[in-house]
Protein backbone atom coordinates (compact mmCIF):
# COMPACT_ATOMS: atom_id res chain seq x y z
CA UNK A 1 0.00 0.00 0.00
CA UNK A 2 1.58 3.82 -0.93
CA UNK A 3 2.23 6.06 1.60
CA UNK A 4 -0.68 8.11 0.22
CA UNK A 5 -3.45 5.42 0.65
CA UNK A 6 -2.23 5.01 3.96
CA UNK A 7 -2.47 8.54 5.12
CA UNK A 8 -6.38 8.79 3.48
CA UNK A 9 -7.06 5.41 5.52
CA UNK A 10 -5.41 7.19 8.18
CA UNK A 11 -7.58 10.41 8.01
CA UNK A 12 -10.69 7.98 7.71
CA UNK A 13 -10.15 6.63 10.40
CA UNK A 14 -9.35 9.15 12.90
CA UNK A 15 -13.24 11.23 11.05
CA UNK A 16 -14.93 7.99 11.77
CA UNK A 17 -13.78 8.08 15.42
CA UNK A 18 -14.49 11.10 15.64
CA UNK A 19 -18.50 11.27 14.36
CA UNK A 20 -18.32 7.89 16.63
CA UNK A 21 -17.68 10.31 20.16
CA UNK A 22 -20.09 12.77 18.85
CA UNK A 23 -22.74 10.33 18.65
CA UNK A 24 -22.20 8.71 21.83
CA UNK A 25 -22.04 12.11 23.55
CA UNK A 26 -25.09 12.86 21.93
CA UNK A 27 -28.43 12.40 24.87
CA UNK A 28 -31.83 12.17 23.23
CA UNK A 29 -34.22 14.83 24.29
CA UNK A 30 -37.14 13.25 26.67
CA UNK A 31 -40.51 13.23 25.55
CA UNK A 32 -42.80 15.21 27.26
CA UNK A 33 -46.72 14.88 27.12
CA UNK A 34 -48.21 17.94 28.08
CA UNK A 35 -51.75 18.25 29.60
CA UNK A 36 -54.05 19.58 27.16
CA UNK A 37 -54.30 23.41 27.85
CA UNK A 38 -50.78 23.78 29.13
CA UNK A 39 -48.77 23.11 26.01
CA UNK A 40 -45.61 25.83 26.01
CA UNK A 41 -47.20 28.63 23.68
CA UNK A 42 -45.02 30.44 20.62
CA UNK A 43 -44.32 34.32 20.74
CA UNK A 44 -44.26 36.68 18.80
CA UNK A 45 -41.52 37.55 16.50
CA UNK A 46 -39.35 40.19 17.45
CA UNK A 47 -40.23 43.42 16.15
CA UNK A 48 -37.48 45.09 13.45
CA UNK A 49 -38.01 48.53 12.66
CA UNK A 50 -36.49 50.10 8.72
CA UNK A 51 -37.95 53.82 9.23
CA UNK A 52 -41.54 53.37 9.57
CA UNK A 53 -41.89 50.37 8.47
CA UNK A 54 -41.98 47.31 11.32
CA UNK A 55 -41.36 44.16 10.28
CA UNK A 56 -43.00 40.93 12.78
CA UNK A 57 -41.52 37.74 11.21
CA UNK A 58 -43.17 37.75 7.67
CA UNK A 59 -45.52 40.40 8.40
CA UNK A 60 -44.79 44.21 7.96
CA UNK A 61 -46.44 46.96 9.35
CA UNK A 62 -46.47 50.82 7.76
CA UNK A 63 -46.58 52.78 10.84
CA UNK A 64 -47.68 56.16 8.32
CA UNK A 65 -50.81 54.36 6.90
CA UNK A 66 -51.31 51.58 9.06
CA UNK A 67 -50.96 49.17 6.19
CA UNK A 68 -50.30 45.95 7.46
CA UNK A 69 -49.26 43.26 4.78
CA UNK A 70 -47.78 39.59 4.10
CA UNK A 71 -47.26 36.88 1.33
CA UNK A 72 -48.60 33.55 0.52
CA UNK A 73 -50.41 31.46 -2.24
CA UNK A 74 -53.19 30.72 -4.15
CA UNK A 75 -54.61 27.44 -2.16
CA UNK A 76 -58.69 26.68 -3.20
CA UNK A 77 -59.62 28.03 -7.04
CA UNK A 78 -63.58 26.50 -6.48
CA UNK A 79 -65.74 24.70 -4.54
CA UNK A 80 -67.42 26.17 -0.72
CA UNK A 81 -65.11 27.82 1.64
CA UNK A 82 -65.40 29.00 5.21
CA UNK A 83 -61.70 30.62 5.04
CA UNK A 84 -60.58 33.44 2.83
CA UNK A 85 -57.39 32.98 4.27
CA UNK A 86 -55.21 30.33 6.60
CA UNK A 87 -52.05 29.69 7.93
CA UNK A 88 -49.96 26.67 6.26
CA UNK A 89 -51.91 24.38 8.64
CA UNK A 90 -55.11 25.35 8.90
CA UNK A 91 -58.04 24.33 7.15
CA UNK A 92 -57.04 23.98 3.44
CA UNK A 93 -60.33 21.87 2.36
CA UNK A 94 -61.86 24.99 2.77
CA UNK A 95 -59.54 28.17 2.22
CA UNK A 96 -58.82 30.68 -0.75
CA UNK A 97 -55.43 31.44 0.33
CA UNK A 98 -52.75 30.44 2.28
CA UNK A 99 -50.56 33.25 4.18
CA UNK A 100 -46.79 31.92 4.93
CA UNK A 101 -46.39 33.63 8.64
CA UNK A 102 -47.14 33.57 12.41
CA UNK A 103 -50.74 34.05 13.25
CA UNK A 104 -49.63 35.91 16.70
CA UNK A 105 -47.44 38.68 14.29
CA UNK A 106 -50.16 38.70 12.03
CA UNK A 107 -52.49 39.94 15.00
CA UNK A 108 -49.75 41.94 16.85
CA UNK A 109 -49.24 44.11 13.23
CA UNK A 110 -53.11 44.61 13.73
CA UNK A 111 -53.36 45.99 17.00
CA UNK A 112 -49.97 48.22 16.50
CA UNK A 113 -51.70 49.70 13.30
CA UNK A 114 -54.52 50.67 15.56
CA UNK A 115 -57.67 48.01 15.53
CA UNK A 116 -59.65 47.03 18.62
CA UNK A 117 -61.87 43.94 19.06
CA UNK A 118 -65.05 44.04 20.71
CA UNK A 119 -66.93 41.41 21.64
CA UNK A 120 -65.96 38.18 21.01
CA UNK A 121 -69.04 36.31 18.82
CA UNK A 122 -70.05 33.13 20.74
CA UNK A 123 -69.59 30.27 18.43
CA UNK A 124 -69.06 29.05 14.96
CA UNK A 125 -71.66 31.02 12.40
CA UNK A 126 -73.22 33.45 15.46
CA UNK A 127 -72.39 37.03 15.36
CA UNK A 128 -71.99 39.68 13.93
CA UNK A 129 -68.49 40.27 14.52
CA UNK A 130 -67.38 43.14 16.31
CA UNK A 131 -64.39 45.30 16.00
CA UNK A 132 -62.37 47.83 13.81
CA UNK A 133 -63.48 47.62 10.39
CA UNK A 134 -60.52 47.36 7.19
CA UNK A 135 -60.51 46.46 3.68
CA UNK A 136 -58.28 43.90 2.23
CA UNK A 137 -56.71 43.81 -1.00
CA UNK A 138 -54.79 40.90 -2.69
CA UNK A 139 -52.28 41.77 -5.13
CA UNK A 140 -50.78 39.22 -7.75
CA UNK A 141 -48.86 38.93 -10.90
CA UNK A 142 -49.94 37.01 -13.97
CA UNK A 143 -47.96 36.76 -17.26
CA UNK A 144 -45.99 40.00 -16.28
CA UNK A 145 -48.83 41.59 -15.40
CA UNK A 146 -49.84 42.89 -12.12
CA UNK A 147 -53.20 42.99 -10.39
CA UNK A 148 -55.00 43.88 -7.39
CA UNK A 149 -58.39 43.52 -6.61
CA UNK A 150 -61.04 43.41 -3.24
CA UNK A 151 -60.83 40.43 -1.06
CA UNK A 152 -64.57 39.92 -1.75
CA UNK A 153 -64.22 39.84 -5.64
CA UNK A 154 -62.76 36.14 -4.84
CA UNK A 155 -65.98 35.21 -3.35
CA UNK A 156 -68.75 34.28 -4.89
CA UNK A 157 -72.44 33.99 -3.16
CA UNK A 158 -74.46 31.91 -3.92
CA UNK A 159 -77.30 33.12 -3.07
CA UNK A 160 -76.66 35.72 -5.66
CA UNK A 161 -75.36 34.11 -7.99
CA UNK A 162 -72.65 36.92 -8.37
CA UNK A 163 -69.33 37.54 -6.60
CA UNK A 164 -69.85 39.21 -3.03
CA UNK A 165 -70.61 42.97 -2.82
CA UNK A 166 -67.77 44.98 -1.25
CA UNK A 167 -67.90 44.65 2.41
CA UNK A 168 -66.23 45.17 5.70
CA UNK A 169 -63.74 42.98 6.57
CA UNK A 170 -63.72 43.19 10.86
CA UNK A 171 -60.69 42.75 13.36
CA UNK A 172 -62.10 40.22 15.74
CA UNK A 173 -59.03 39.32 17.37
CA UNK A 174 -58.38 35.75 18.29
CA UNK A 175 -58.87 34.35 21.53
CA UNK A 176 -57.18 32.09 24.53
CA UNK A 177 -59.15 28.90 24.85
CA UNK A 178 -57.76 26.41 27.71
CA UNK A 179 -54.39 28.42 27.86
CA UNK A 180 -53.55 28.18 24.09
CA UNK A 181 -53.72 31.13 21.43
CA UNK A 182 -56.54 29.56 18.97
CA UNK A 183 -55.07 31.92 16.51
CA UNK A 184 -51.95 29.52 16.59
CA UNK A 185 -53.85 26.55 17.32
CA UNK A 186 -56.39 26.69 14.03
CA UNK A 187 -54.60 29.18 11.52
CA UNK A 188 -57.76 30.21 10.92
CA UNK A 189 -56.58 33.56 9.55
CA UNK A 190 -59.15 35.92 7.24
CA UNK A 191 -63.01 33.62 7.80
CA UNK A 192 -65.64 34.09 5.23
CA UNK A 193 -67.87 32.06 7.71
CA UNK A 194 -68.10 33.28 10.96
CA UNK A 195 -65.34 31.79 13.54
CA UNK A 196 -63.90 33.37 16.89
CA UNK A 197 -60.89 31.74 16.49
CA UNK A 198 -59.83 33.47 13.45
CA UNK A 199 -58.21 37.20 13.74
CA UNK A 200 -60.44 38.65 10.68
CA UNK A 201 -63.86 37.83 9.93
CA UNK A 202 -66.38 38.82 6.91
CA UNK A 203 -68.97 41.57 8.09
CA UNK A 204 -72.03 40.59 5.80
CA UNK A 205 -75.02 37.95 6.57
CA UNK A 206 -73.46 35.78 4.52
CA UNK A 207 -70.92 34.65 7.15
CA UNK A 208 -73.37 33.23 9.32
CA UNK A 209 -73.71 29.79 7.08
CA UNK A 210 -70.96 27.68 5.73
CA UNK A 211 -72.43 26.67 3.16
CA UNK A 212 -73.42 30.15 1.01
CA UNK A 213 -69.89 31.25 -0.39
CA UNK A 214 -68.03 29.65 -2.67
CA UNK A 215 -63.93 30.05 -3.94
CA UNK A 216 -65.35 32.44 -7.22
CA UNK A 217 -63.31 31.00 -9.95
CA UNK A 218 -64.04 33.69 -12.39
CA UNK A 219 -61.53 35.64 -10.29
CA UNK A 220 -59.15 34.08 -8.36
CA UNK A 221 -55.59 33.15 -10.04
CA UNK A 222 -54.72 30.03 -10.58
CA UNK A 223 -53.65 27.49 -8.24
CA UNK A 224 -50.32 28.03 -6.34
CA UNK A 225 -49.78 31.60 -7.45
CA UNK A 226 -48.07 34.01 -5.07
CA UNK A 227 -49.87 36.88 -3.83
CA UNK A 228 -49.34 39.99 -1.26
CA UNK A 229 -52.39 40.81 0.90
CA UNK A 230 -52.53 44.38 2.30
CA UNK A 231 -54.86 44.98 5.47
CA UNK A 232 -55.98 48.38 5.58
CA UNK A 233 -58.18 50.09 8.06
CA UNK A 234 -61.34 51.90 7.31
Amino acid sequence: MSRRHSGILALGLIFALALAATAAEQVEEPIIIYPAGSEPQPEPSPVRWDGPIARFGAVTLDSQTRVVSATGWVNQVEGAIELFACGPKGKLHECVFVLALNPIDLQAALLLAGHKAGATMPAMGEGPPKGSPMDIHVEWELEGEPHRERAEKFIWAVPDNSALPDSNWIFTGSMIYEGRFMGFAEESLVASYWDPYAIVNLDHPYGADDELLHANPETVPPFGTPVTFFFTPR
